[in-house]
């Protein structure tokens, strides 16, 4: 992340979308499974690392539910607080130990390894650039994302399963897709939904992440002191190097 994307510490970003469903039987599927964009889904979240490789995925929460709510439920989340999974190094950035971060929007809760942009309503020019270089490493997500749905077109399109068939298939297709960047199996640039077929250009941001069903929560405020620190350190750094043009 940090020679690709200019990103230190970073390991991973996280990030879900929907996959359409037809709504399931019972009483309160149709408040649950229900999205804000007007149809019936499950979710898709996963960690993707710089070469656009899923490291981590869990599928199969309604479409209603809160990416922190998901992602503080997964096992994944609870050995990460338990220290049972992130090594145990750290790199000092202004004085502050940084360790192994992941990145994601802001829905998520901020922590010490879980970095979000700065949510101000008018954020200063530092924290302005810090949430740009977040958001420009986070873009893994997106075309990640893109190539898994415009490989596998069930993804992409209602699927008439049930609940617990698509999320086999789902995560089948995480590990598919991992295995054709191992062999070198290149996407042709028509089947990959981040680019616009008619200009053969990326399509815009907001453009891909409507087009992949991808998701957008209600945004969390920032609790812990310790992700403040680290948060800052990095911003502090990224700020340096865009004044002084040195990357360190």
């Amino acid at each position: 992340m940090e020679e690709q994307w200019q990103f230190c510490c970073c390991w991973a970003a996280v990030d879900g979308c929907h996959l359409p469903i037809k709504c399931p039987p019972g009483n309160f599927s149709c408040k649950e499974y229900h999205n804000f964009k007007n149809f019936y889904s499950i979710v898709l979240m996963a960690m993707v690392d710089s070469n656009y490789r899923f490291v981590w995925g869990t599928c199969g929460f309604p479409g209603n539910s809160h990416d922190a709510v998901i992602f503080q439920s997964t096992k994944l989340y609870s050995d990460i607080k338990g220290g049972n999974f992130i090594p145990q190094i750290s790199k000092d950035v202004n004085g502050v130990q940084v360790p192994p971060v992941v990145l994601g929007d802001s829905a998520f809760p901020l922590s010490s390894w879980l970095m979000k942009p700065y949510t101000n309503a008018v954020p200063t020019p530092k924290q302005y650039n810090f949430n740009y270089r977040l958001s420009r490493a986070r873009m893994v997500t997106e075309g990640a994302f893109g190539q898994l749905k415009g490989r596998w077109r069930i993804l992409l399109r209602k699927c008439e399963s049930n609940t617990s068939e698509l999320k086999i298939a789902a995560l089948a297709c995480l590990v598919l897709h991992n295995i054709c960047i191992d062999l070198g199996d290149t996407l042709p640039r028509k089947l990959d939904l981040t680019i616009d077929p008619v200009t053969n250009q990326r399509r815009s941001r907001t453009k891909v992440r409507e087009l992949l069903q991808m998701r957008e929560c209600e945004k969390i405020r920032d609790t812990c002191s310790q992700g403040l620190l680290v948060r800052d350190a990095l911003a502090e750094k990224f700020w340096l190097e865009k004044e002084t043009g040195i990357v360190k």
